[in-house]
């Protein structure tokens, strides 16, 4: 992971590219088997106001979001959290996924 952003707190809502439904951001820095190969996603996401369903989150990357409609609460511990994971990010070798192979993934 090269790049460093600003996470979204959990609790944050958004809009992803392409979209109108709206997304609570429920986890943070995913680690998922995509074709036997391990990627990352920044975040998991459930549907707002529904919620979980299932096990059937929403996996995105912080690039796909294209509004911020609410942002989580942000405390010391947040800020905290956000460092680890930027730090363990780094000492891990891991493919950033992508959102279209996922689905495809999914299909087959």
């Amino acid at each position: 992971m090269n790049e460093k952003f600003d996470f979204l707190p959990l609790g944050s809502i958004v809009v992803v590219n392409g979209g109108i439904k709206k997304f609570v951001i429920v986890a943070r820095a995913l680690q998922v088997n995509i074709n036997g190969s391990k990627q990352f996603f920044d975040y998991a996401a459930c549907t707002y106001p529904e919620g979980i369903n299932g096990d059937r989150l929403m996996y995105f990357q912080h690039t796909d979001i294209s509004k911020v409609v609410f942002k989580g609460y942000v405390d010391d511990d947040e800020i905290m959290m956000c460092e680890n994971i930027f730090n363990a990010m780094k000492k891990v070798d891991i493919e950033r996924a992508n959102v279209e192979e996922l689905k495809r993934s999914m299909v087959n």
